[in-house]
């Protein structure tokens, strides 16, 4: 028998909710697949990755590698978290308990910040022949001083989209987090479609963020 026979799927099947697939690899413990209630949900900010814990310390003997359909089977409560941004947290007391959301990572939310700064790869993606970010290995390897374009949305991140939310703006790196991956910048404009951040406001954001580099900007 593997890992996985050891499961008990709810009676009552649910619709699948994630955009995931049901056989991506999800990380839980244990004490998940032996019956304890899951307190706690992390949603990878690098890689996407899930995680479904419990309300107890997870040694490295006690994770297991599962599908994320199987964590789904065991508590379908978990599909309520499946628009859970990649970088956010939700936690709570047990099962009875309602899922309470914050972020898991150091950039900006429009909650906290009245931002929150755009994946600038879901550009080039959606708009191949509009839009060519810098290549990875150059937003991965900016240097204190050097000069970013960002996009700055005004607007909460579950928020449908609307015209005259979304600002580019140049922005000093000012600070590099090797051992993170991410950087500090310092905003260089005042935004015109906002006045709670100015010139000179300071800010963590990843590579993914990064829309220009004035180097390579035409």
């Amino acid at each position: 028998m593997g890992e996985n026979d050891q499961l008990q799927p709810n009676k009552n099947s649910a619709p699948w909710p994630f955009e995931d697939l049901p056989n991506v690899a999800t990380f839980t413990s244990r004490h998940v697949l032996e019956g304890a209630p899951i307190c706690f949900v992390y949603h990878g900010w690098d890689d996407g990755a899930w995680q479904f814990l419990p309300d107890r310390v997870t040694e490295q003997s006690d994770a297991k590698l599962v599908c994320l359909k199987n964590v789904f089977e065991i508590d379908a409560s978990i599909g309520e978290l499946a628009d859970l941004p990649e970088g956010w947290m939700a936690k709570r007391a047990d099962r009875s308990c309602r899922w309470e959301r914050s972020r898991d990572h150091p950039y900006p939310v429009f909650a906290d910040d009245g931002f929150y700064l755009d994946d600038a790869t879901i550009y080039e993606t959606l708009y191949p022949e509009t839009y060519t970010i810098p290549a990875a290995a150059v937003r991965t390897s900016l240097q204190k001083g050097q000069l970013v374009k960002l996009i700055f949305r005004f607007a909460d991140e579950w928020s449908s989209r609307q015209d005259n939310e979304c600002e580019r703006m140049w922005v000093e790196v000012i600070e590099v987090d090797d051992e993170n991956g991410c950087y500090k910048g310092s905003l260089r404009n005042d935004p015109h479609l906002n006045q709670r951040i100015s010139f000179g406001h300071e800010f963590w954001f990843h590579p993914v963020h990064v829309f220009a580099v004035e180097d390579e900007a035409s």
